[in-house]
């Protein structure tokens, strides 16, 4: 009982650390972060600090992963459900906005600029919860391929090496000629959420939900398959 009680109270530290890193980067940016300034900001030590993290880069690190992770989360639990490929692909659409919009310096900490002095760990924890948010994305896709529900257009081209090591781990017979617009539609809806967070719509679009929502529509129309042309791929057709 002892040790569960000393666990929570490590673990509301770690909270506490946390909320005051993303308070100062809400306010000042994330370049400007410190480990003085967090002490300075929660009544600890420096030296306290790092008694739950060995560094900053610890704790950006763990902050970056979060981020991922609860972006994959809000994507994965919209997607999830009933509804054929095109609407899950929309909720998960959808729900990239409204997670990236409700909170904006979490979004900008892992998408927007680099912060100096920091790298991620290699094969780490934040290149992992970042493939973790693709691949919901890129299921929902081979979901479509599976049930004959989505025809992409493409150019046909040969794949490049690095889209055929991606596809590696796809099902057998999975069109690499998907790859190209599949990453073309996420540099779409994220770069119209980047835009929106960066108040670079407010011209023309002060609430871009609507235009976002329309461009997802139009997206995901030229995707969609006419119902009498789906092939029976359990068939091998």
């Amino acid at each position: 009982m002892t040790a569960t009680r000393r666990a929570q109270r490590r673990q509301a530290t770690i909270d506490e650390i946390k909320q005051a890193a993303l308070a100062h980067i809400a306010a000042q940016g994330p370049a400007s972060l410190g480990i003085r300034g967090i002490a300075r900001e929660i009544g600890m030590s420096p030296a306290g600090i790092y008694r739950y993290f060995d560094g900053l880069d610890e704790l950006l690190t763990s902050l970056i992963t979060d981020a991922y992770s609860d972006l994959a989360d809000a994507v994965e639990q919209s997607a999830a459900g009933e509804g054929g490929a095109t609407a899950r692909l929309r909720r998960a659409m959808l729900a990239y906005r409204q997670w990236s919009v409700h909170d904006p310096n979490r979004f900008l900490l892992i998408f927007g600029t680099p912060i100096p002095g920091y790298a991620a760990p290699e094969e780490g924890p934040t290149v992992h919860a970042n493939r973790r948010l693709g691949a919901v994305f890129f299921g929902l896709l081979v979901q479509g391929w599976q049930a004959g529900e989505l025809d992409l257009p493409v150019s046909p081209r040969p794949a490049t090496e690095e889209e055929s090591r991606f596809l590696e781990g796809a099902p057998p017979g999975f069109p690499a000629a998907w790859l190209p617009p599949f990453i073309g539609a996420w540099a779409h809806f994220h770069g119209m959420v980047t835009l929106e967070l960066l108040h670079q719509l407010d011209w023309i679009y002060p609430d871009a939900r609507q235009f976002y929502t329309e461009e997802i529509d139009r997206l995901l129309a030229s995707w969609r398959r006419p119902a009498d042309q789906v092939p029976d791929r359990a068939g091998g057709n």
